[in-house]
């Protein structure tokens, strides 16, 4: 289960955008609550409930953006619109929201099944309603609503690091950022938030499959004649769980060099083991253009993963109507290519 803020706004735009999916059939309204005075309307226009939300956040001047508005997103259909109004509605009491006016919509033009809500940040109290690490905390919710155990998807995360084959430690820090987790002086972190200590005595380090490597090898041979590098490493990622970490130097243009993350054999490698980073740079028709250097910061120093993301392994909201619909003008704007295309 994904939970993905979405733009702020002073107008609560959020309210027309909804309400035009549901004008086009594409969405439905599931709830609409603690809106007292609009009870009496027998059918209340989308400004009514606008107009609701402004008046009900004027008191506040000091928030210039007041709409929250919010998507959670399930994988394909294992929530259907009850089960997902449901989580919505616990997720915003546990968050702080539940006394607010707030309205639910589902969404049904996409592969995912996901829940739209529109409210307010300002309280009854007419003060702001806390957002402090609201990313970590609406994870958090979300996890305890759905009953996942975050001490054994961890314990389960780290063993499964544990379990590949690399030969330094830089390529297990990948292996467990790959993960979703940085690793820095032994430390597990997720979210800025230390979740664990891993001695350096656990830390194994064993030398990858050699026959592995040459199978990639000739894999990288065959389809770097065919694929430009963007749809290479999209094919290598999705069918065979291939994932590419690109590594700079502060004070150094581009790349020096990346490690493969093979995660279906539980292997980590130094990318020009398999391949060459100029030869991959070069791959397919359109030599040159270079995937990873026009999507990736080249000023800060660091390790960048450049996959498509797998949607058999992600819920993401990446490639969805509402994302583009919402996220592309404002990228077109900045003039920043999509990132989250699936």
């Amino acid at each position: 289960m994904i939970v993905k803020f979405l733009e702020p706004s002073a107008t609560f735009n959020g309210i027309q955008y909804n309400f035009d999916k549901v004008a086009a059939g594409d969405a439905e309204v599931m709830a609409v609550v603690n809106f007292r005075a609009l009870e009496s309307i027998e059918n209340p226009r989308p400004e009514d409930y606008r107009n609701y939300l402004e008046m009900f956040s004027a008191p506040n001047r000091r928030i210039r953006n007041p709409q929250l508005h919010v998507a959670i997103s399930a994988q394909g259909t294992t929530f259907d619109k009850h089960q997902l109004s449901a989580i919505g509605k616990e997720w915003l009491k546990q968050m702080g929201y539940g006394d607010v006016p707030y309205l639910l919509f589902f969404h049904k033009d996409t592969n995912n099944n996901h829940l739209h809500i529109v409210s307010t940040r300002v309280g009854r109290d007419t003060k702001k309603i806390n957002s402090g690490f609201e990313h970590i905390r609406a994870i958090r919710a979300m996890n305890k609503i759905i009953g996942i155990d975050e001490e054994a998807v961890l314990k389960r995360d780290i063993e499964k690091a544990l379990a590949y084959r690399f030969q330094t430690a830089a390529q297990f820090k990948n292996i467990l950022e790959s993960m979703g987790y940085k690793f820095e002086n032994n430390a597990v972190i997720k979210f800025g938030r230390k979740l664990a200590e891993l001695p350096p005595e656990k830390i194994v380090f064993n030398k990858p499959d050699e026959q592995r490597r040459e199978q990639l090898k000739a894999i990288f041979q065959k389809y770097v004649q065919v694929y430009n590098q963007q749809q290479l490493m999209d094919y290598l990622r999705t069918k065979m769980g291939i994932q590419f970490i690109f590594h700079t130097a502060e004070g150094k243009p581009g790349f020096y060099g990346y490690t493969i993350i093979d995660h279906a054999r539980k292997n980590a490698f130094k990318g020009s083991e398999i391949m060459k980073l100029k030869e991959l740079e070069a791959a397919g028709p359109k030599a040159g253009q270079s995937f990873v250097h026009s999507t990736i910061p080249k000023q800060v120093a660091g390790s960048y993963t450049a996959i498509a993301p797998d949607p058999k392994l992600h819920i993401n909201l990446a490639g969805d109507i509402d994302d583009e619909a919402i996220h592309g003008p404002r990228r077109r704007r900045k003039q920043k290519a999509r990132t989250n295309l699936r």
